[in-house]
């Protein structure tokens, strides 16, 4: 069992065998305040690892956050057909649509804890608590925290930024922001991170998992990236994403695939951590065999890469699937989950790969050029890839960049990354025929939310 997930069994089993008299003689849950709980390191340090765990389940990272905008991408297919999926593929998402309120509400439960974190930690007494860990905790919960709302933002843009716990007695409607404000929180978390976290954890083992000074510098590049659609601002990210690769912490991996095979690789900036115990959902159902519910949408998704791309052959595997009147179907499948029995690889949230294709923009689009720096970290992931290329390819910065994020595709296939890709850029409305509007470039927001009389507005086109 990895380090996060024992520490959090026991301290529940600790909890459990404190607790020997009646139910009747038991403290009411409810009257167990958070305040109360946050008085030790110990149980700080709980409550940070509670938080990872919030990011697992399906409804959260351990699925519908990479496959919702997969199928948005057009890259999977579930096995069923069914709507409530395709509708996604064909970009005409409902406000009933369940996943979109079940990926909305496992967001907010992951910010909840780091509010939590954010607000208590600070509040423990100083014989109770180092400073380090204290900056560590704090710091760790506003990187989750920016994290989350940086998927909320690309999913369904204007959404309530709710920057407090949550208590029992408070009214919990509050109203949505505008993109530019959600991305400006985002950064001011993550700049508080960087200063906040450390570069490692106190062993190997205990790093896994938790958030360090390069996560947060890393996701502020990614960050940056985005909101320059907003500010103009393309050398911040240039800068971010250079700090990472300068820094010689991360390597890109000879073999591309045991990025997946293996855990914690010397790519991986930040990575979210399954095991025997708490297996990844999604690693579960998208492979060759009986429990198979998500592959590759159709032959289209191979031809994206060029014959010598090493990448293709690990990406998209060959399979094929028997029904239960002996009829065989081929399939491809998701080469990126080979791990499923048991399901217990770990997901990759934040590589170096992607820190390298995020530098190339930014600094081709902050130049105004695509300078020898900008090709340069292209060309990092071009041959790892086996595939050729030089800076005399490219005739101008909108060449290289559309040349970007269709490379992205091919590097990030099925890391639910390239349909927010599109959709910043705008090459969303030529690579889909059924995107008509680029203000179904955001999800609806669940009508679930906008019935609980909040004064929550629905996104454009949605009824």
């Amino acid at each position: 069992m990895n380090t996060l997930y024992k520490f959090i069994a026991i301290v529940l089993t600790g909890a459990s065998l404190a607790s020997c008299n009646s139910f009747l003689d038991r403290q009411p849950l409810a009257q167990v305040t958070a305040d109360s709980y946050f008085n030790s390191e110990t149980n700080a340090n709980a409550a940070a690892i509670g938080m990872y765990r919030t990011m697992t389940p399906s409804f959260g990272w351990g699925q519908t956050v990479i496959t919702l905008p997969e199928f948005s991408a057009r890259h999977i297919a579930h096995i069923s057909s069914f709507p409530e999926y395709e509708n996604f593929a064909t970009h005409n998402v409902t406000v009933i649509n369940p996943w979109t309120s079940n990926v909305w509400n496992s967001m907010y439960n992951t910010i909840n804890a780091a509010n939590n974190i954010i607000a208590r930690v600070p509040n423990i007494p100083d014989d109770a608590i180092s400073a380090a860990k204290r900056n560590q905790f704090i710091g760790e919960g506003k990187f989750i925290r920016a994290l989350s709302y940086f998927f909320l933002v690309r999913a369904f843009g204007r959404v309530p930024l709710k920057l407090t716990a949550t208590t029992e007695e408070e009214n919990q409607a509050i109203p949505q922001s505008e993109p530019q404000a959600i991305y400006e929180q985002i950064v001011l978390d993550l700049t508080e991170s960087v200063e906040a976290l450390p570069e490692t954890h106190a062993s190997a083992e205990a790093t896994k998992g938790r958030a360090t000074k390069a996560a947060a510098q890393a996701l502020l590049a990614k960050v940056y990236l985005y909101q320059a659609r907003y500010t103009n601002d393309y050398a911040k990210a240039a800068a971010a994403a250079k700090v990472i690769i300068d820094s010689d912490a991360f390597q890109l991996v000879t073999n591309y695939g045991s990025i997946w095979q293996n855990e914690n690789t010397a790519e991986s900036i930040f990575e979210l951590q399954f095991d025997n115990q708490t297996t990844n959902p999604l690693a579960s159902v998208s492979n060759n065999n009986p429990s198979m519910l998500f592959y590759v949408r159709d032959s289209s998704i191979r031809n994206l890469f060029e014959p010598t791309d090493i990448r293709r052959s690990f990406s998209v595997v060959q399979g094929t699937r028997v029904s239960s009147s002996g009829d065989t179907t081929f399939l491809d499948f998701m080469g990126k989950f080979p791990n499923f029995n048991p399901a217990s690889q770990n997901l990759p949230l934040i590589r170096l790969a992607e820190i390298y294709l995020v530098h190339a923009e930014a600094e081709a689009r902050a130049s105004g050029a695509v300078t020898e720096a900008a090709f340069a970290s292209l060309n990092a992931v071009l041959t790892r890839a086996n595939v050729s290329g030089s800076i005399g390819d490219f005739s101008s910065v909108d060449g290289f960049v559309r040349f970007l994020q269709e490379e992205k595709e091919r590097e990030m296939l099925f890391e639910g990354e390239t349909w927010f890709d599109f959709c910043r850029t705008g090459l969303a409305l030529e690579k889909y025929p059924t995107l008509t509007n680029e203000q179904y470039f955001v999800y609806p927001i669940p009508a679930a939310q906008l019935s609980l009389g909040g004064g929550l507005v629905q996104n454009p086109g949605y009824n």
